[in-house]
């Protein structure tokens, strides 16, 4: 099986697949990440007034020569932010052949005025049994809007995706054992909706059905494919990586 289908090179287009447009202000802390060459390559989320997290993929070996924050449409510059990157910490543990640790951290040169998402820092009990309520998530990004496609869309897409079991991730037609305790797993068996080419390093939240709040709870990773059945979307695990995030925040505020 082919990680690097949304990994690596192909991965750094990724995009939301049986998505709808998401409406202004809905997604505040969202991120693109830009350069001067060709423009949105990844995604990211505002997690404090002057950082972002986004996956180590989209950010090794990568040039960012900005970070626009308070975009909906790429062809509507009012309200946006345009802010140049700091410093850029990709995680020392990170693989670029599993994937695994797949984060990195932007500290941005001013600070963002948009509101920040907490991030999710408890484990996720997901029950995959029949009869259980399955827990959604939301991820959205300017990704492609189907496998094929090349061309990106202007509109902030977003979709809603259940939470998948470690171990329905890992069956012999998923993944076969390639998810790994620090990722998680997102989207239907059938297939349909997804994140892709585009939207790596953009958020997978989850939301309060009270209250409203978003809460991060991955990082958009990799995936064979594109909303294929049994080929899930698979993201870095914000709680797995939550103690390493707050680390390097502390360490670098005192720079």
């Amino acid at each position: 099986m082919a990680i690097s289908s949304i990994g690596m090179a192909t991965k750094l287009s990724t995009k939301i697949v049986g998505g709808e447009n998401a409406l202004k202000g809905e997604i505040p802390y969202i991120v693109s990440l830009r350069s001067n060459s060709y423009g949105h390559f990844c995604g990211g989320s505002l997690i404090a007034p002057n950082w972002v997290l986004t996956a180590a993929h989209c950010a090794r070996g990568a040039t960012i020569d900005g970070v626009w924050i308070g975009m909906l449409d790429q062809k509507d510059m009012s309200g946006v932010e345009k802010i140049k990157p700091a410093k850029i910490i990709v995680h020392e543990g990170y693989n670029s052949q599993t994937l695994e640790n797949d984060f990195a951290l932007i500290k941005l040169a001013t600070n963002s005025s948009y509101k920040a998402i907490a991030l999710n820092n408890i484990e996720i009990t997901i029950d995959d049994s029949a009869d259980a309520t399955p827990i959604m998530s939301m991820t959205a990004g300017w990704g492609a809007t189907k496998e094929t496609s090349y061309v990106l869309p202007n509109l902030l897409q977003k979709v809603s995706v259940p939470l998948v079991s470690k171990a329905a991730c890992n069956t012999v037609e998923a993944y076969d054992g390639a998810v790994t305790d620090g990722m998680l797993c997102a989207g239907y068996k059938a297939g349909g909706k997804d994140s892709c080419q585009g939207d790596s390093g953009g958020p997978l939240v989850s939301i309060d059905a009270e209250t409203g709040v978003h809460t991060l709870i991955g990082v958009v990773s990799w995936g064979e494919g594109c909303a294929r059945a049994n080929k899930y979307g698979v993201y870095s695990k914000v709680s797995y990586g939550y103690e390493w995030i707050q680390t390097k925040m502390a360490a670098s505020s005192e720079d």
